[in-house]
This record gives structure tokens, sequence and C-alpha cells, in this order.
């Protein structure tokens, strides 16, 4: 059996307000009429501007084989976490174990094992290190939270405070101690058979927190989600299917406090306290990237190539299309309270970031440098970004991202 060598990589809304603009740094700052701020960037860096406009972010180490150790080869990455000691680990789904490997990739330990015993797994999709101290483990199998040191010893569980499954937990804990879950609900009552075509839901979403420590446990209102999606009877069956290049809400927890709520079909986001009311408005103006009739003929010919008789299905849904492109794909929170706003990129372009302060201060821009795309979150700590990857033949790799310096 041999041993892995880890690789080292050289590496819009109408408001009435006052304004008051910064002509030398290109932003205008106005004050809505609770007092909060508006922020609006008049131009930021196109996602192909080059140095020092953007930095590039590069890998410096590199975890993962085709064959050889198996302690190196990864069947199905969920989760990747860092301790301040540069310790990585490593949640693989497909062989219900979390690895620990140290600073220079070396494996160092199996930190959790297929099981249902104490610290032990089933079918874990996610894992969230609180501290340097408590390694957070979601395992659907159990339908328990585990909560173990980094000793590989259970110190606590509880049961899942929100039902429902998703492909890769990602959790936010916040300084309080308390651990955010999205949830929603629909007063709409479902039929069976469903009527054939377009069909428009409406949700009620809320961010519901849960504090290991008191039990205690509430919710945040983040208001109505409206979806459209497209049914079809095909194969003696049903299909739902989404509408491209829709944009969507989204609510985002500050670990501090409060949410950032914004919606991806535009360049805007509102930061909130937790009762609700407008505490910062962040807008930049990036120009619109119309639908196309060619990304329409496009899509017809995708599902066609498939199967053809999904014709008049496919174009049903092209003209349903939104005439414009949503410009961002995500938005997370760092612990130090950085807001990382990512726009859509195209095909396999790099992965693209705006990262801001706290209180909307744009720091700079980023494009993440990787032989592949990202296939979960990033998690940002300790002036480093860890996350996975598939290069060209599907194989999972680990990697660690130093953050760059950024030009704003």
């Amino acid at each position: 059996m041999s041993r892995a060598i880890p690789v080292l990589i050289a590496v819009s809304a109408s408001w009435s307000c006052a304004s008051e603009t910064s002509t030398a740094s290109n932003v205008v700052r106005e004050t809505l009429p609770n007092g909060a701020p508006l922020i609006r960037y008049m131009a930021l860096p196109p996602i192909d501007a080059a140095a020092p406009l953007v930095a590039d972010a590069y890998a410096d180490l590199k975890i993962g084989i085709l064959e050889g150790d198996p302690n190196y080869i990864f069947g199905d990455i969920r989760g990747v976490e860092a301790a301040s000691d540069g310790t990585i680990y490593v949640l693989d789904y497909q062989a219900s174990e979390i690895r620990a490997f140290a600073p220079d990739g070396g494996f160092v330990e199996v930190l959790a094992s297929q099981g249902e015993g104490p610290g032990e797994i089933r079918e874990a999709n996610g894992i969230f290190l609180q501290g340097d101290s408590l390694l957070w483990i979601n395992d659907h199998g159990q339908m328990d939270i585990i909560g173990v040191n980094l000793a590989g010893d259970e110190v606590t569980r509880f049961p899942f405070p929100v039902r429902g499954y998703g492909y890769i937990w990602d959790p936010v804990w916040d300084g309080r101690g308390r651990l955010w879950s999205p949830t929603s609900h629909s007063d709409d009552e479902p039929s069976w058979p469903p009527e054939a075509g377009l069909v428009e839901s409406t949700r009620r979403t809320y961010l519901k927190w849960y504090d290991p420590a008191t039990e205690d446990t509430d919710s945040i209102d983040t208001g109505e989600y409206s979806g459209r999606s497209y049914i079809s009877e095909e194969g003696g069956g049903w299909s739902y299917r989404g509408i491209p290049f829709e944009g969507g809400r989204f609510a985002r927890v500050i670990p501090a406090g409060g949410l950032w709520q914004g919606n991806t079909a535009s360049y805007g986001m509102v930061r909130t306290d937790e009762a609700g009311d407008t505490v910062l408005v962040l807008e930049a103006d990036l120009p619109v990237n119309p639908v196309t009739d060619e990304d329409r003929a496009d899509f017809v010919n995708e599902m066609v190539e498939r199967d053809p008789e999904t014709r008049r299905t496919a174009e049903a849904i092209a003209a349903l299309m939104p005439d414009v492109k949503p410009i961002l794909r995500s938005v997370f929170v760092d612990p130090d309270g950085r807001l990382w706003v990512q726009r859509v990129t195209d095909g396999d372009a790099p992965f693209f970031y705006d990262l801001f302060t706290h209180d909307g201060d744009y720091l700079g821009s980023m494009r993440l440098m990787l032989d592949g795309r990202p296939q979960g979150p990033l998690r940002v700590r300790h002036g480093n970004i860890h996350t996975w990857f598939l290069d060209e033949l599907d194989v999972p790799y680990v990697v660690r991202i130093p953050l760059p310096a950024l030009t704003s």
C-alpha cells in the first residue's frame, strides 16, 4: 500500500433620502428616512479585470488521490473544516468517516467512523467547527446533531431542531451559541394528479434558531418566496422543472447578529436586525446580462438531445425565461463578519467574489483559481479558505487557499 504525497501548489428600490457623493471612491452614501445608511457603488471591477483590481486566489495545499492509500481517497465529500493550528477535518459521506489531516496535508487519524455508538456516525452530511473545541456533525441516519471534541469524544447531542434534508448541511452558529436553520411552509393545498403547465407557488420562509444550552428556540419571518415551475407528464410520471435564469430570495444570518437579505436577480442587499428593521442598504450598479434567443435555443436543444419527446415542454419553458439573468450566485458571511457576494460566472470560469465589511465598505474582489469548480461551501478560517472540488476525472480533492491581499 502506497502513502500519498499531499500536493503543495505554488501558489432597487426607490428611496426618499439625503445623499452625499464621493467622486474619489465612486460611492454614493445616502441616508434613508429611518436614519439607516444606503451605500451605492457606481462601479465594481468586471469579472475579467486584471490585477490589481482583482486578486487571484490560488491553493497552496491539495489533498486527494485517485488510487493508493485509502486515507487520501475520498468518495463523497460533504464538509471541510479547519482549526486554528491548521488541522483540517474532512467528512466523507460515502465512507462515513471524518478524517483529520495535518497542516502539511499528512493524514493524522480518523476522528469519527461509521456506527451508532458515542461519537460514531451513520449518514452525516455536514460538519461545523465551533471555536477550536467542538465539531458539530449533522447525522441524518440518527436524526441527531452530534458534538465531538477534537479528540473524537462525544460531548453532547440533540435531535434535529428543523426536520428536512439537504445535500450539504451548512449551518450558522451565532455569537450567542444559537444554531440557525432555514425552514418554510406553504398554505397551498397539494393536488394529485398535478395540472400540467406553469405552476406558481408561494411559501412563507423563516430562519429558526435553537440554543442547545437552554433548549430555547424561536424563529424570524423572512417573508414570502414565490417560485415558478413547469409540470409535464413524461414516461408515465410527472416532471417538475424550474425556469432557468430566475432569481431567488436569500436571507443570511450574521454571526454577530442580524441578517443580510436580498434577491439574486439584482445587486442589492439589506442588512436588518432580528426585529426586521433596516440597518443598512448596500447596492452596486453592474451591467445587465440579457437572456438571449441563443440562450433559449440552447436550452431547447439540450433538452431535446436528451429526450426528443420533450420539445414542446422545452419550448414552453424557454418562452417563460425572464428577460435578464441573475447577477448574484450566492452570499455568505465569514466568522470575521465580512460579507462575501458571489457574482454569476459562465461555464467553467473561476468563481468571483466581492468582499465588504459589516458596515458595507468595499474591501476588494477575488477570483478563486482552482482546477475545477467548488462543490461545497467555502469555509473561511484563520486567513485561509477551505473547500473541495472535482477534477476532470471526477476525483474529489480538498484544497486550502490563502486569502490574498485585496486592493480596494
